[in-house]
């Protein structure tokens, strides 16, 4: 019998839950669930040894088919083998974790080994390390013949075209790194894209899990990836030819502690999704009229408006609008201004208070958590969106949350959740005064207290030292000296092979022009450190040169925080970064446009090869930049946390630069400014004080 057998008679015989034997066996819930749903899955041996335990069944020996070997009993069949670099990997990783002869081998416990160790407290160095694991997990996969693994670059046909469309499109980064094994493992099963279902992904965790190098959490990780990879292939324009499909995933989600599917949310989702989604995205009010039929409509109103005036009134209307026109008048902010207050008035959502697909994406995720948080406690199932930011059963739904998450304040998760709701209440829902007062006092009973930057961003910050910090400055110099030189490379290679030295033009092809542009960003996030998106969406119409200087003047509407009528965002480009983006534009750029896309109207444009969109920008601008910072400064960051380091940057060097870097990053308080770096380096205020204290020691003096 195997293990799924033996697990199944031990259910059939005692009537006992796959949950209460998980638990009873000190495992997660889902862990029997997993073995038994799961085709090929093949349980670690402590998972062997506490199933066995609680059930009384050698479940060691359904697995292996025989007596299991032993880390002794491999060293001695390695040292047979004249295999005696691996039989000295083998002893060294027992003597390391405390491992005897008669301890079962298991592929599993090296990886969660070399996972819970580092380099320096093993006393190799990180090439040792990558070797000795390497070296032991083939000493255990010795019976099979592993030769180069098969990699993407060997595969063709469709699934070549899928990988190359998948790398072109705009689908998270996590997501795309998994296309090339997932494309593989079904390529080599001969498979369609219309084929892959939830099984597929089932045979594809046990196959990682099995051959795989990383933990049982990575693998995990990887497949949910995949499954966020094919509803992304499913959708996007650029990939929907290919014929993929969204599929579930078939492993047991860990994070969801109510066991509550999510097809008991069904009603509730698909007023998410056919309701909140548009009205999110400013295509529909909250009452579901269209935008053409609200324009219809105001258009209605102000022809009855007009036919009710006056003969005076309508003379003096008419006047008004005229002057309107004039230097000083009434500008266009001001008529978009009211256009945008009907807007609001007919339940529409204004351009600065629309939707990303990102957020979206994440406030679909709150709403299922708390309508799962309720079902679960209080067996209850929304039905609705207004009923789910009903003021009372909102707070039930955060408490249940807030209980299954440990009753922990310190991620933030809770609130953000429910600001997110609260926004949900006063746009779709219409919820009255009071009810959003209401929201408002249970946000403030759960918040953490903390402000500022993130406690992971304050490590990422505290990672660049002096020598980091010069480096991060001397960037674009660093990156463009080495493009320099591999132009002159290739010029000097191009005369060798024809005797004519080309154009350094002509040498530069699509991935030193793209890394060009990513110099470019660079500084201008190093300027003035603007938000990621105004970076990505910069428009060529947003540079003008004023006395020798390059300016991008990012319009006040599409910064945060600011609206119609607000001062503009600038960003004063330095002499070096001016000539760089002058000759990027002339030059370089040029080489990024697609053919078909010469009207492109951004600095950064899509780029051209495989699928596009007219008129896009380049979304991968910003990971191009942060590649570049970590393969020259050390350090992997966020290109939001450029606002941070260039605050932090200018404050180390005097806290007297408070108000300028407020004024720099757009703070509206100093304040603001205060809790952000000050709680990041204490010792930006203790040094400051410090001085302050030793300046009236010498006075009293």
């Amino acid at each position: 019998m195997t293990v799924q057998d033996e697990l199944q008679a031990h259910i059939s015989e005692t009537g006992e839950s796959r949950r209460s034997l998980s638990l009873r066996a000190g495992l997660s819930a889902k862990a029997v669930s997993d073995i038994l749903c799961i085709e090929g899955l093949k349980p670690r041996y402590t998972t062997l040894v506490a199933l066995s335990e609680a059930t009384g069944r050698d479940l060691l020996r359904a697995a292996s088919g025989g007596k299991p070997l032993t880390f002794g009993e491999l060293v001695e069949k390695l040292e047979k083998s004249e295999k005696e670099t691996q039989a000295s990997r083998i002893r060294w990783i027992m003597r390391k974790a405390n491992w005897y002869d008669n301890k079962i081998v298991c592929r599993h416990d090296v990886i969660d080994f070399f996972a819970r160790h580092n380099p320096v407290s093993l006393g190799i160095s990180k090439g040792s390390r990558s070797t000795y694991k390497s070296d032991i997990l083939s000493a255990i996969d010795r019976h099979g013949v592993r030769n180069r693994p098969h990699g993407v670059a060997d595969i063709g046909g469709i699934w070549a075209d899928a990988y190359k469309a998948a790398k072109e499109a705009d689908i998270p980064e996590d997501c795309r790194l998994k296309a090339g094994p997932f494309f593989v493992f079904i390529h080599d099963r001969g498979l369609k894209p219309e084929q892959v279902t939830s099984a597929t992904l089932a045979d594809y965790y046990a196959h990682r899990l099995e051959t795989g190098t990383v933990t049982e959490a990575k693998c995990r990780k990887h497949v949910a990836n995949v499954v966020t990879l094919l509803r992304h292939l499913g959708t996007n324009p650029s990939t929907t030819h290919l014929g993929f499909a969204a599929v579930a995933s078939p492993l047991s989600d860990r994070r969801d502690k109510f066991g509550v599917g999510t097809e008991q949310l069904a009603d509730l989702l698909h007023e998410f999704d056919t309701r909140v989604v548009p009205w999110a995205a400013g295509e529909i009010s909250r009452d579901g009229l269209t935008y053409n039929a609200f324009l219809e409509a105001l258009d209605r109103e102000e022809r009855q408006d007009a036919d009710q005036l006056s003969e005076i009134k309508a003379k003096l209307q008419k006047s008004i609008a005229e002057k309107s026109k004039l230097p000083g008048q009434s500008s266009k902010a001001e008529r978009v201004e009211r256009r945008e207050s009907k807007m609001r008035e007919y339940g529409f959502l204004t351009a600065d208070d629309r939707w990303s697909r990102d957020t979206i994406a994440t406030r679909r995720g709150y709403v299922i958590s708390l309508a799962k948080a309720l079902a679960a406690s209080h067996d209850i199932v929304v039905p609705d969106i207004r009923t789910l930011t009903d003021y009372q059963v909102l707070q039930a739904a955060a408490a249940a949350l807030f209980e299954a998450n440990g009753g922990r304040k310190d991620t933030g998760y809770l609130v953000s959740l429910l600001k997110a709701m609260k926004k949900i209440a006063v746009g779709y829902a219409a919820a009255s005064e009071q009810d959003v007062e209401d929201i408002r006092a249970l946000i403030r009973f759960y918040e953490t207290g903390r402000r500022g930057i993130a406690p992971k961003n304050k490590t990422k910050l505290r990672e660049f030292t002096e020598p980091r910090i010069q480096a991060t400055i001397d960037l674009s110099g660093t990156v463009m000296t080495g493009i320099n030189a591999e132009i002159d490379r290739r010029r000097k290679a191009k005369r060798k092979k024809t005797g004519i030295l080309p154009d350094r033009l002509d040498a530069i092809d699509l991935e030193l022009a793209r890394d060009i542009a990513a110099v470019l960003a660079h500084d201008i996030l190093l300027t003035r450190a603007p938000r990621s998106s105004n970076v990505i969406e910069a428009r060529l119409d947003w540079i003008a040169f004023q006395d020798g200087k390059a300016v991008l003047s990012i319009p006040a509407p599409e910064v945060k925080g600011r609206k119609a009528g607000d001062p503009d965002y600038v960003v004063r480009l330095g002499e070096r970064a001016t000539r760089l983006m002058r000759n990027y534009i002339e030059k370089i750029r040029p080489k990024l446009v697609h053919p078909d896309d010469k009207e492109n109207p951004h600095l950064f444009p899509r780029q051209e090869g495989g699928m596009f969109e007219i008129n896009a920008p380049y979304r991968g601008i910003l990971k191009r930049v942060t590649r570049l910072l970590h393969q020259h400064v050390g350090v992997q960051i966020h290109p939001h946390l450029y606002r941070h380091l260039i605050g932090w940057i200018w404050l180390k060097e005097s806290m007297d630069n408070l108000p300028r870097v407020q004024r720099l990053l757009g703070h509206k308080s100093l304040q603001t400014t205060v809790e952000y770096y000050a709680e990041l380096d204490e010792t930006l205020v203790m040094d400051g004080w410090q001085a302050y204290l030793e300046i009236g020691t010498k006075t009293a003096a």
